[in-house]
């Protein structure tokens, strides 16, 4: 399979395209469901850079990916800034809901679990 919007033939979960029923990564299928729009190449381009530049050093793939801002490589979840940086979930959420970038104090050496409910 290949994505009709991107073009990748690796994603952890395949989609499809509501209206062509064409397959779609799971990026492109996210965002398209989201923002009702197709995932600009910005964001495309801005991702395949990232993925080229953690290829190349071992010490990144080793680990894993890492958050542009704190630097942290444990998260629950990778967001991406308007940019298209990687950012780890605090650093996400803490931007997009005050439109600053998170305090480096916060940061903490392990994520916090999530609540669970009774």
């Amino acid at each position: 399979k290949q994505c009709r919007n991107c073009g990748t033939f690796n994603t952890p979960l395949w989609r499809r395209d509501p209206s062509t029923h064409e397959p779609l990564c799971n990026a492109c299928g996210l965002y398209r469901g989201q923002r009702r729009a197709s995932r600009p190449q910005e964001l495309i381009q801005a991702e395949r850079d990232q993925y080229d530049i953690s290829e190349g050093s071992s010490s990144s793939t080793a680990d894993g990916p890492e958050c542009s801002h704190c630097h942290t490589r444990q998260t629950s979840v990778w967001r991406r800034d308007k940019e298209g940086n990687q950012l780890c979930n605090a650093c996400g959420v803490y931007q997009r809901l005050r439109g600053v970038p998170r305090p480096l104090e916060l940061r903490r050496n392990k994520p916090k679990p999530r609540a669970k409910h009774s």
